[in-house]
């Protein structure tokens, strides 16, 4: 394929999600995802793409889609649960402090 006939096929599905987001923020990831596909395959020598045609290419992009999404769930999954964490700790710290500094009047 060429660069052209990348651009042709992507930049109307980075216009569709551009426009989703607009409507519903959730999209936000299959937005980045379709934008780092197409900016690794424009940065790709068009020699080095030769082999690629439609199907292989909406394959090659499904596959780097869930990749990429499963890989920002874990991270995101991750930073959930120590946020977690680090709120619950300082809700206990918090609530010690609390109990140190009331005057036990109330």
């Amino acid at each position: 394929m060429t660069h052209e006939q990348i651009a042709a096929y992507m930049q109307p599905k980075l216009q569709q999600a551009f426009d989703d987001v607009m409507d519903d923020v959730t999209q936000a990831n299959r937005l980045s995802v379709l934008a780092k596909i197409y900016h690794e395959l424009y940065d790709t020598p068009e020699e080095k793409l030769q082999w690629l045609d439609d199907e292989e290419l909406k394959e090659m992009i499904l596959t780097i889609y869930y990749s990429l999404s499963r890989q920002r769930h874990a991270l995101t999954s991750g930073v959930a649960k120590e946020v977690k964490k680090y709120v619950k700790s300082s809700y206990k710290d918090w609530k010690l402090l609390e109990e140190m500094t009331t005057d036990g009047d109330d």
